[in-house]
């Protein structure tokens, strides 16, 4: 089994990273492969809406996006950590997630009407991880992470809503917090081997 981690904070070694480490920490004591990107580290151009599909590909643009669409093919879950950036995801994560828009192509159904079908034939399951300082409602965030889980043929099936992440000891700092991330990784290895 591969594990991929997304980290969506440019913060290596903050509270987000280190909460994705520690549930790849545990999906790797369940007998996973993981790997962790750092959306960050990547070059990745924004979406130009163009509408073109290219042969061999999903998107004109070849970038750091090419490694994305890997762990989108081939993972069998994946661990995805932002910071919340008003009320929602980083600009890193919606970056890729906007690059994803290829993903899915229309489809005529028999009755007439199109409906959106991914291109991603590999399911996958994910953990999302949120954790904001100020803000206290992941609504918009666990939608949008929700509405590319259709495109991307992701399903997210737990996640970790940290709030309140550098008030007094930060989250990184905080063991029940880490430990909730290391049971959370480990169970969605188990819920592939299951």
């Amino acid at each position: 089994m591969w594990v991929v981690g997304l980290v969506g904070s440019p913060r290596k070694g903050m509270n987000t990273d280190t909460l994705v480490s520690q549930a790849l920490s545990g999906a790797r004591a369940q007998g996973a492969e993981v790997e962790k990107i750092y959306l960050s580290d990547l070059s990745i151009r924004p979406c130009q809406g163009c509408g073109k599909r290219p042969p061999g590909g999903y998107c004109m643009f070849r970038d750091g996006m090419e490694e994305i669409y890997r762990v989108l093919e081939g993972a069998d879950a994946l661990v995805i950590g932002t910071p919340a950036y008003y009320g929602t995801v980083s600009a890193q994560l919606k970056l890729m997630i906007d690059r994803c828009n290829c993903l899915s192509e229309m489809v005529p159904q028999a009755d007439g009407r199109m409906t959106f079908r991914t291109r991603i034939a590999k399911r996958k399951r994910a953990l999302f991880i949120w954790v904001a300082d100020s803000s206290r409602d992941p609504a918009c965030a666990l939608q949008v992470m929700r509405l590319w889980g259709k495109d991307a043929n992701v399903e997210l099936v737990d996640t970790l809503i940290v709030t309140g992440a550098d008030r007094g000891t930060p989250a990184r700092k905080r063991p029940e917090l880490l430990q909730r991330a290391y049971e959370l990784g480990a169970k969605l290895v188990a819920g592939l081997q299951g």
